[in-house]
Protein backbone atom coordinates (compact mmCIF):
# COMPACT_ATOMS: atom_id res chain seq x y z
CA UNK A 1 0.00 0.00 0.00
CA UNK A 2 1.27 3.14 -0.48
CA UNK A 3 2.41 5.51 1.43
CA UNK A 4 -0.80 7.64 2.56
CA UNK A 5 1.04 11.10 3.29
CA UNK A 6 3.27 11.45 0.36
CA UNK A 7 -0.19 10.10 -1.74
CA UNK A 8 -1.56 13.55 -0.26
CA UNK A 9 1.40 15.49 -0.88
CA UNK A 10 1.48 14.46 -4.69
CA UNK A 11 -2.12 15.20 -4.97
CA UNK A 12 -1.50 18.60 -3.36
CA UNK A 13 1.24 19.19 -5.76
CA UNK A 14 -0.78 17.70 -8.78
CA UNK A 15 -3.55 20.51 -7.83
CA UNK A 16 -1.56 23.70 -7.91
CA UNK A 17 -2.25 25.60 -10.88
CA UNK A 18 1.97 25.86 -11.33
CA UNK A 19 3.77 23.93 -14.55
CA UNK A 20 5.53 20.44 -12.37
CA UNK A 21 9.07 19.29 -13.58
CA UNK A 22 11.12 16.90 -13.35
CA UNK A 23 14.26 17.36 -12.11
CA UNK A 24 17.47 15.22 -12.45
CA UNK A 25 21.44 16.48 -12.34
CA UNK A 26 21.29 19.07 -15.21
CA UNK A 27 18.31 18.08 -17.08
CA UNK A 28 14.47 18.46 -16.73
CA UNK A 29 11.24 17.70 -17.95
CA UNK A 30 7.70 18.86 -17.46
CA UNK A 31 5.37 16.10 -16.10
CA UNK A 32 1.76 15.73 -17.15
CA UNK A 33 0.49 13.27 -14.63
CA UNK A 34 2.03 11.40 -11.97
CA UNK A 35 0.99 7.99 -10.39
CA UNK A 36 2.42 6.50 -7.14
CA UNK A 37 2.73 2.92 -7.39
CA UNK A 38 4.35 1.28 -3.77
CA UNK A 39 7.57 2.66 -3.87
CA UNK A 40 7.58 3.73 -7.67
CA UNK A 41 6.90 6.87 -9.30
CA UNK A 42 5.47 6.79 -12.92
CA UNK A 43 5.64 10.11 -14.50
CA UNK A 44 4.07 10.99 -17.94
CA UNK A 45 6.17 13.67 -19.17
CA UNK A 46 5.59 15.80 -22.17
CA UNK A 47 7.52 14.29 -24.51
CA UNK A 48 5.36 11.78 -24.57
CA UNK A 49 7.13 9.52 -22.95
CA UNK A 50 6.99 7.68 -19.67
CA UNK A 51 9.61 7.62 -16.97
CA UNK A 52 9.44 4.69 -13.82
CA UNK A 53 11.42 6.07 -10.74
CA UNK A 54 12.19 3.96 -7.86
CA UNK A 55 12.68 4.82 -4.61
CA UNK A 56 13.81 4.46 -1.09
CA UNK A 57 13.21 7.33 0.49
CA UNK A 58 11.63 11.07 -0.23
CA UNK A 59 11.30 14.04 1.58
CA UNK A 60 8.61 17.28 1.28
CA UNK A 61 10.34 20.43 0.61
CA UNK A 62 9.54 24.16 0.04
CA UNK A 63 9.29 23.48 -3.73
CA UNK A 64 7.98 20.27 -4.26
CA UNK A 65 9.35 16.14 -3.46
CA UNK A 66 12.80 15.18 -3.54
CA UNK A 67 13.17 11.32 -3.99
CA UNK A 68 16.46 9.18 -3.94
CA UNK A 69 16.99 6.21 -5.68
CA UNK A 70 20.70 4.21 -5.20
CA UNK A 71 21.74 7.66 -3.47
CA UNK A 72 20.62 9.59 -6.66
CA UNK A 73 18.60 13.07 -6.03
CA UNK A 74 15.43 14.30 -8.36
CA UNK A 75 13.33 16.17 -7.66
CA UNK A 76 9.09 16.61 -8.42
CA UNK A 77 9.68 20.23 -8.71
CA UNK A 78 6.66 23.22 -8.70
CA UNK A 79 7.90 25.46 -11.25
CA UNK A 80 5.82 28.42 -9.55
CA UNK A 81 7.02 31.54 -12.47
CA UNK A 82 4.87 29.90 -15.57
CA UNK A 83 1.55 28.76 -14.79
CA UNK A 84 0.39 25.22 -16.01
CA UNK A 85 -2.34 27.37 -17.79
CA UNK A 86 0.50 29.03 -20.05
CA UNK A 87 1.30 25.37 -21.33
CA UNK A 88 -2.22 24.12 -21.53
CA UNK A 89 -3.52 26.91 -23.87
CA UNK A 90 -1.11 25.38 -26.38
CA UNK A 91 -2.82 22.89 -26.41
CA UNK A 92 -1.38 20.64 -23.97
CA UNK A 93 -2.56 17.70 -21.62
CA UNK A 94 -3.87 19.62 -18.27
CA UNK A 95 -1.60 17.83 -15.28
CA UNK A 96 -3.47 15.40 -13.28
CA UNK A 97 -2.80 12.81 -10.00
CA UNK A 98 -2.46 9.57 -12.15
CA UNK A 99 1.07 8.98 -12.02
CA UNK A 100 6.41 16.74 -22.20
CA UNK A 101 8.89 18.82 -24.44
CA UNK A 102 12.40 17.76 -23.35
CA UNK A 103 14.96 20.98 -23.81
CA UNK A 104 18.52 20.88 -23.11
CA UNK A 105 17.81 24.80 -21.21
CA UNK A 106 17.40 24.79 -17.68
CA UNK A 107 13.96 26.70 -16.19
CA UNK A 108 15.72 30.00 -16.16
CA UNK A 109 16.53 31.63 -12.73
CA UNK A 110 13.91 33.06 -10.22
CA UNK A 111 14.06 36.44 -9.91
Amino acid sequence: MPDFYLAQKLKKLCETPCTLLWLEGSKHERVLSVRLQERRLVLQLSDQTSRVVAFERYSVTAVGLQFWSQGRPGVLFRWEQVPRESWDAKGNTALKMVPGPSSDEPPPAAA
